[in-house]
């Protein structure tokens, strides 16, 4: 009892901050994280070096920097009910805005994929936005495990729009938004069982890609969309929005298609990290599950 009220003032309060105020504390986030959780700071830097190729020295700064931008992703989850079209033309700088229209306005359901990249929680807030009275929208998320965390980070990430979808156990529901026409997005780079994963190359070594989100857009028929929401600087941010995936243009027997499709988005999201590595999640364990 008196941690479920202690959490709830201390997400009261936090939702009352302003932006610049979310950004500092998500930077002290960080540094707490980086100072008081060694095990995280050390895979972190480690998968640095490997996958990027850095020496010891500029994996730790390239960390350092990941970790106060991991900082302000948690906190700003606090932020996300305020996201609205005043957020939108202040801080946010569209590429490719005309493929956004392109999937606001298409009547063929849509598979969005993106990733723990950059502001990832104010991204949710965002497709509320732009698909407001256009589709309707879901976000499957990997639920925490403590049940009280779990009620109120499911409210902070309940929008006007959104309906809110753990990643078991929800494929009917999720096939059923998809058959309307609805949207459905998916994180996609995080590690997964050897029962739901393709293996590919991320970042140049073999990971454990969940076909999900593939499987759920070759059986409705979907476009699969990659969107990316990254900080430019101070608050400003940028939406990477990328050409979709017909998946009605694919050749082949089924595993032949999730395979194209698990490699369409696992090869988007990693040309992404390329260009912003200090904003992806290094401190994942992204390689734990491993071939046979």
């Amino acid at each position: 009892m008196f941690k479920s009220i202690f959490l709830e003032i201390i997400t009261f309060l936090l939702k009352r901050l302003d932006l610049s105020q979310i950004s500092k504390l998500g930077k002290f986030v960080g540094l707490l994280i980086w100072y008081f959780v060694p095990s995280r700071r050390t895979l972190a830097i480690k998968n640095i070096k490997m996958h990027l190729n850095k020496t010891e020295k500029e994996a730790r700064q390239l960390a350092f920097r990941n970790f106060l931008n991991t900082g302000r992703s948690f906190v700003e989850i606090f932020y996300n009910l305020k996201v609205d079209f005043r957020f939108l033309h202040k801080y946010v700088s569209i590429e490719n805005r005309e493929i956004l229209e392109q999937i606001r306005n298409t009547s063929r359901p849509v598979v969005a994929v993106t990733a723990h990249l950059g502001a990832w929680e104010l991204l949710s807030g965002l497709m509320a936005v732009f698909f407001y009275n256009k589709k309707p929208t879901q976000i499957v998320i990997r639920e925490p495990d403590d049940d009280v965390i779990n009620d109120i980070v499911k409210r902070l990430r309940s929008n006007y729009i959104h309906e809110i979808l753990p990643r078991d156990n929800s494929a009917l529901k999720i096939s059923s938004c998809l058959k309307k026409g609805g949207i459905c997005a998916f994180l996609v780079d995080h590690n997964c069982g050897r029962r739901k994963a393709v293996f590919l190359p991320f970042l140049r070594e073999i990971a454990a890609v969940n076909f999900g989100p593939a499987l759920m857009a070759i059986r409705t028929r979907a476009l699969v969309f990659p969107i990316f929401l990254v900080r430019i600087h101070n608050l400003n941010y940028k939406m990477y929005v990328h050409k979709p995936l017909d998946v009605n243009e694919l050749k082949g027997d089924m595993k032949t298609k999730i395979k194209y499709v698990c490699e369409f988005y696992t090869k988007t999201v990693e040309k992404m990290v390329y260009k912003y590595p200090d904003q992806w999640y290094w401190m994942h364990n992204r390689w734990r599950t491993k071939p046979k």
